[in-house]
């Protein structure tokens, strides 16, 4: 997409014969765009510019479709047991609203910037930088969010949309393109803070929420957060702590003096900053890792002064490699047992997890590269997904 330009907008518009008030209007709605988000000023412009139908943009968001755009996976969640949300409901958008979102993240959200302290779905090694910054804490709080995309309203989107410069209505039709209706359940209007819904030319006012699995999801959840993270950062300042967020998974650790009586002081001060946004802590979720106990931040050791990969990854690693190349063992005897449809679904799997390991823990995840490629070379695979 080409960057707007006003002298080009007018002299075309004026060519065209489009009133000069309406090219003035126009020009300085355009003014109003912060950080280089492109002026859409009706949904139809929204169409030209994605080439996404004007009928099917219209029919989202008026929720007049009679088939949704959204394909909804259910998947339980790992040590779920039996409680209420132990499943995961991932979105799938249809081709037409995929596109839509994609150029939403790639011409308006990614010209916007979250939080220092949030660490997901960002260029960077996320986990990587958020667990580095962890690294010989004495002590670690590790928080969860409960429904961290599903806590998410439309209002919020909406309120985000506006602070870019969109106007009302404009906002509204994007924050409807990036957010999803439940079954039931759902806030209405009178939900609605500031500018109310029941002012704009759409007749359903149930709320929807950022649906887990949309295009746009991750980039707006880490923005909508900002105000969050800023209140965190400033609380773990405030008390020594150090604080990171990576999507739902809240960091805080310390090298100070420390116990579990002010661990828990901390817990609750934290926790009702998250209920003053909208959030709710996973109790379950919810530890306190004192000193000489083993320190994990997502995945990776932080006991030391880099970051790790722990013993139960590598055996993870290493013992798919001894399988696959043990003579007496079928290979792919070994992927059906593992429950992989085929045996080059295994071996794109174990080089995935290698290739993670390289990031990580460079020389180790090389020798295991190495082993994979030879072991490969004695399998019948067609490639080794690998880097």
């Amino acid at each position: 997409m080409k960057r707007w330009s006003p002298q080009t907008y007018l002299k075309a518009g004026r060519a065209a014969g489009i009133p000069e008030d309406v090219l003035q209007n126009a020009v300085k709605i355009a003014a109003q765009m912060q950080d280089g988000c492109p002026p859409i000023f009706s949904l139809k412009h929204l169409a030209n510019l994605t080439g996404v139908p004007y009928p099917f943009l219209h029919r989202t968001i008026d929720r007049t479709y009679q088939t949704e755009a959204y394909t909804v996976f259910r998947l339980q969640k790992a040590n779920a047991g039996h409680s209420p949300d132990r499943f995961r409901y991932i979105c799938a958008p249809s081709p037409e609203l995929l596109r839509v979102q994609r150029w939403i993240n790639k011409y308006i959200l990614s010209n916007l910037t979250s939080h220092h302290a949030s660490y997901a779905y960002d260029e960077r090694n996320g986990v990587l930088e958020a667990a580095r910054v962890h690294c010989q804490a004495t002590w670690l709080i590790k928080l969860d969010l409960t429904n961290f995309f599903e806590s998410i309203l439309e209002p919020q989107v909406f309120k985000l949309f506006r602070s870019i410069g969109y106007q009302p209505l404009v906002a509204f039709e994007l924050s409807r393109l990036c957010t999803r209706i439940r079954v039931s359940g759902n806030p209405d209007a009178r939900f609605w803070p500031g500018e109310h819904a029941s002012t704009l030319p759409y007749k359903d006012f149930r709320i929807g929420h950022l649906p887990q699995g949309a295009a746009t999801s991750p980039k707006i959840a880490n923005l909508v957060m900002r105000s969050l993270d800023e209140k965190l950062y400033d609380f773990a300042s405030r008390n020594e702590l150090i604080y990171t967020r990576y999507a739902d998974d809240l960091i805080f650790s310390s090298r100070q003096p420390f116990d579990r009586a002010l661990a828990s002081t901390h817990i609750q001060a934290i926790n009702q900053e998250l209920r003053d946004e909208g959030y709710w802590l996973n109790r379950a979720k919810t530890k306190v890792v004192t000193p000489g106990t083993r320190k994990v931040v997502l995945g990776l050791l932080v006991d030391g002064p880099a970051p790790r990969l722990t013993k139960a990854y590598k055996k993870y690693v290493t013992d798919h490699l001894y399988y696959l190349s043990h003579p007496e063992i079928s290979a792919e005897a070994h992927a059906a047992r593992k429950r992989f449809n085929s045996l080059q679904g295994l071996i794109n799997h174990v080089s995935g997890k290698i290739a993670y390991g390289i990031s990580i823990e460079p020389q180790w995840g090389a020798e295991q590269g190495q082993k994979l490629k030879q072991i490969c070379g004695r399998l019948p695979v067609d490639y080794v997904v690998f880097p």
